[in-house]
């Protein structure tokens, strides 16, 4: 079934390129998920047009390409990725498109990761992709993205420098403001249980500690005995928090089961995807830092 999906995929692409090709007047880039969808469109602006491949919502982790997503990147110009292993798709889905003039740009590039989770199926092997949990990690994001734009089109260097510039300060901002929320916790009260291991980026750049995930694939759930240990852990360390994120539907439930067998209490933080709540980045994250205040403080 699978290979006749991509097989209809080529085959639409083929009549899609004898068509030919028609000038833009912005360029046009392909981005995985829609947080580098916001980035992108930070520095891009009215000069670049951009389409996230993942809708808000998605998780870049699991996700399944349809011939809209190969022919959006066939008319690209630019497609940015996250790498390290985050999005086990991409490269299938770049070669269905048949395009030999895209320019591929892996943002994490450069930047040295944290231990990834082991498991089947799910297995970060480079280490832990998720590195737009600390802000830092993300201004080198927006720095690759400009020095790229402003390769391909370098007459509009100045235009992406500076909106670059600006979106570096916006950043700063947030992260300062990261760090005075984190201060506002007791060092004893930082700890806290995620759905997944997403946040390990965002816990050592702000001083928190993870202290278990109520998965670890994604693709399954934990059995009640994996429940019973996590609770044991929460017991253990006195905390009552347990985190989840909005994009993995089944986990409110699982939540709460473990919630109730501590006396706990659920609260959602963003991850992997925006959302209509959170719609770019900086919202994102300032909901998160609202969030955890509140749960932890």
């Amino acid at each position: 079934m699978r290979k006749c999906q991509w097989l209809m995929i080529s085959l639409m692409l083929v009549l899609l390129a004898g068509c030919g090709y028609q000038a833009q007047a912005k360029i046009q880039a392909v981005a995985s998920f829609s947080i580098i969808a916001d980035l992108v469109a930070q520095v891009g602006g009215d000069k670049v047009e951009v389409k996230s491949i993942i809708p808000f919502g998605g998780d870049p982790h699991h996700w399944e390409a349809t011939s809209r997503e190969a022919i959006s990147i066939a008319k690209a110009d630019i497609l940015f990725y996250n790498g390290l292993g985050l999005e086990t798709w991409i490269e299938k889905l770049v070669d269905s498109a048949g395009t030999s003039s895209l320019r591929k740009v892996v943002l994490s590039q450069g930047l040295i990761p944290l231990p990834g989770v082991s498991h089947d199926h799910h297995d970060h092997q480079g280490g832990d992709p998720h590195f737009w949990h600390d802000v830092d990690h993300v201004k080198h994001y927006v720095k690759i993205i400009s020095r790229e734009l402003t390769e391909l089109d370098p007459g509009n260097q100045e235009y992406y420098e500076r909106r670059a510039q600006a979106y570096l300060e916006e950043l700063t901002k947030l992260d300062n403001w990261l760090v005075e929320q984190i201060s506002m916790i007791p060092v004893e009260n930082r700890k806290f249980i995620s759905y997944h291991a997403s946040f390990n980026y965002l816990a050592h750049r702000y001083g928190l500690e993870v202290i278990g995930h109520i998965v670890t694939n994604p693709d399954s759930e934990p059995s009640a005995r994996d429940l019973g240990v996590l609770a044991s852990v929460l017991n253990k360390h006195n905390r009552k928090v347990i985190f989840i994120e909005p994009q993995a539907a089944n986990q409110l439930r699982l939540a709460e089961v473990l919630a109730s067998e501590v006396g706990g209490k659920v609260y959602t933080l963003y991850s992997d995807s925006l959302s209509s709540e959170a719609p770019t980045y900086l919202d994102m994250m300032y909901h998160n830092g609202k969030t955890l205040l509140e749960a932890l403080k």
